[in-house]
């Protein structure tokens, strides 16, 4: 254990030594900075209280913190101080990582709540009790209103109940009283979850003084633009009109671009446009200056966007597997097979449209990409993780809904799947396909290996 907390320590250590001279930022830092209502408040409480410049003093070190408490509970759930070093080690080693810890963005504080989660998880599979499930529920309920990723947790808490449930009490009569009641675990589980979402909904109207918002109206209007689908019905609603036919109309030329596309370029190009069409790539602000409210001009997106995707479910869910597998691909710009048909699609095709919005991406705009060898071997390892940890994920599922007996061990690793895999979900269903979300999920990643590893090195030796 101690080497695990010098590991901890070790790394908040390196994180404040080579702090840049400022915080770094992004488009997106201005609005925690701000508390826009668009995004969710916990991570800008954070901000209030430590400031920018503080924040990322504060950020490394609550994050080894949350590593010391989980190595700590492997430590003492499982008595093997390699495995805790390992997963520890594990979640320190992707360089992006430390640069959330230096940026004022949300990724940096969710990771260190996820990483508690995990710990107090790991426990959980061993010692489950209603109380400790109550632990499990602040923390997710703190992780969803940092990032909405956390939403994705809920399902993993009901997975947790089913799985401690089935697999202990089946093992021992002593704890068949105290399990055998799942309904007292679920209110443990929904309960303080839905005080703490409750409570920013109540706080967030006050603290903006308008209506809360959130940006799912630009995401559901951005992916509506990037499917076909039927044409809307005539609206009396001017502003709805205007949209549709943007929708329909004026941003039919990227869809049509989309389908020239050879897969691996289409899956590229659909990151980007859908991003640019939350903002440059779409004209919806004028169509909503009669809404000068912004949580209503969201509601607006939102419905018209929805509407469309209603029209076209298939579609919708066709773009969202491709977000899916984007999640899985390292370094797309670099990749062997996908750099000569991505540079030959774009010279062919230029201007592309809304070019200069979406696909500033090259070295002096000239969008022309080169090669990595080396990206082709890790995208092979990272298809390799996803295929493992999603029949981890799948396994689980399956043991909660039959009450089927799992080891502590693989119970574990199937939770932390089922994180990786949930959140990785709902980033696709809600969001583009970028890498960086994986790296956001990545201690339930290292979690899930590790634990699988060892599940299976029990299973050998024994």
């Amino acid at each position: 254990m101690v080497a695990v907390l010098s590991l901890c320590a070790a790394y908040a250590l390196f994180c404040l030594v080579t702090n840049p001279a400022g915080p770094i930022t992004t488009p997106d830092s201005i609005h925690y900075l701000n508390m826009t209502p668009i995004v969710p408040l916990g991570y800008p409480f954070l901000l209030m209280i430590s400031g920018a410049r503080g924040a990322i003093i504060a950020q490394p070190i609550i994050f080894a913190a949350a590593l010391a408490f989980m190595g700590r509970e492997i430590v003492r759930t499982t008595r093997q101080p390699w495995l805790a070093a390992a997963a520890v080690a594990g979640c320190m080693i992707v360089p992006q990582i430390r640069e959330f810890h230096a940026s004022i963005l949300s990724e940096s504080l969710f990771l260190s709540l996820l990483v508690v989660f995990l710990g107090l998880s790991i426990r959980f599979a061993h010692y489950p009790t209603w109380r400790l499930m109550v632990l499990v529920a602040i923390t997710v309920g703190a992780s969803a209103v940092v990032r909405r990723t956390g939403f994705a947790l809920v399902p993993v808490m009901l997975v947790m109940v089913l799985l401690a449930d089935f697999a202990k009490a089946s093992s021992s009569q002593a704890l068949k009283p105290r399990l055998g009641h799942v309904p007292l675990f679920l209110v443990a589980a929904l309960a303080p979850f839905g005080v703490i979402i409750g409570g920013e909904q109540v706080i967030a109207p006050l603290v903006h003084r308008s209506a809360p918002s959130g940006l799912m109206g630009r995401h559901l209007f951005a992916k509506a633009a990037l499917i076909d689908a039927p044409s809307a019905p005539a609206s009396p609603d001017p502003v709805r009109s205007a949209l549709d036919d943007q929708l329909e109309t004026k941003l039919a030329p990227i869809r049509d671009l989309l389908e020239q596309a050879p897969d691996p370029v289409r899956s590229v190009l659909t990151i980007y446009y859908e991003t640019c069409l939350q903002g440059g790539c779409a004209d919806w602000k004028r169509a909503l200056t009669r809404e000068p409210d912004e949580a209503r001009q969201t509601a607006v997106l939102g419905a018209a966007g929805m509407a469309r995707i209603r029209r076209a479910p298939l579609n919708f869910l066709e773009l969202t597997w491709r977000h899916y597998r984007s999640l899985w691909t390292v370094n797309r710009l670099r990749h062997p097979d996908t750099v000569p048909a991505l540079n030959q699609f774009i010279a062919e095709h230029r201007p592309l449209p809304f070019e200069q919005y979406a696909l500033a991406l090259g070295p002096d705009r000239s969008l022309v990409f080169e090669a990595v060898p080396a990206v082709r071997y890790a995208q092979w390892a990272i298809a390799l993780v996803a295929m493992l940890t999603g029949a981890l994920a799948v396994g689980g599922l399956v043991a909660a809904v039959v009450g089927l007996r799992l080891p502590p061990p693989l119970l574990v690793a199937g939770v932390a799947a089922l994180t990786l895999h949930g959140g990785l979900l709902l980033t696709a269903l809600l969001a583009a396909g970028f890498t960086r979300f994986l790296l956001g999920l990545w201690p339930a990643l290292v979690v899930a290996c590790a634990f699988g590893g060892y599940a299976v090195k029990l299973k050998v030796k024994s």
